[in-house]
């Protein structure tokens, strides 16, 4: 893991330091002869146009709860190095002349889990997280198959209801917590 950070780490460097000294010539040109990225412009078939717009540099994250997002910032071309800066840490895993996407894995619950999760029990006995009360069924994310006799021979009944009626989490911490305490009853494969 450590040796794809680092392959990572120094590709986003050399993608910054070659993307600001690309920058930096485009700019002594512009200075000589009033041009700036012409020639770029005539060989990629377009105008100089397409300079002025903003590049688009797409965040995308995927969280451990199961959710994924996207954030899109435009970035003006002479701040794409300093924002890359900014997101050293992100993966680039697309680009083209006008975007860039970036990937992040958080070590963390999405804001939308901290702020409506529930874990509880799928009609089929998987326990689950839910984006509100387990009755709403809107699953956000499965886990395993419960072996429903074996956790009432050993739970109280009000821990019984409490997962039914759905069992907030508002942290990793509490996530976590759900996690390690439903996993004693995990069903075997063969039991399924």
């Amino acid at each position: 893991m450590r040796r794809h950070w680092l392959f990572y780490m120094s590709w986003t460097a050399v993608f910054a330091v070659g993307l600001a000294g690309g920058i930096a010539v485009g700019e002594m040109i512009r200075g000589q002869n009033g041009s700036g990225f012409s020639w770029l412009a005539a060989e990629a078939g377009g105008s100089l146009d397409a300079l002025d717009k903003p590049y688009q540099l797409v965040l995308a994250r995927t969280y451990l709860c199961g959710v994924k997002d996207e954030e899109i910032k435009q970035v003006p071309h002479d701040q794409l190095a300093q924002a890359l800066v900014t997101y050293s840490g992100w993966e680039i895993i697309a680009s083209d002349p006008a975007k860039l996407i970036l990937f992040k894995r958080e070590n963390d619950l999405a804001p939308s889990c901290k702020a409506n999760g529930y874990f509880g029990l799928s009609p089929d006995g998987v326990l689950t997280l839910f984006n509100g009360l387990p009755a709403e069924q809107q699953v956000v994310q499965t886990f395993y198959r419960i072996d429903t006799a074996k956790m009432e021979t050993r739970l109280s009944k009000d821990e019984l209801e409490s997962l039914k009626r759905g069992i907030r989490v508002r942290d990793l911490a509490e996530y976590n917590s759900v996690l390690s305490t439903y996993s004693e009853f995990q069903a075997d494969e063969a039991d399924s």
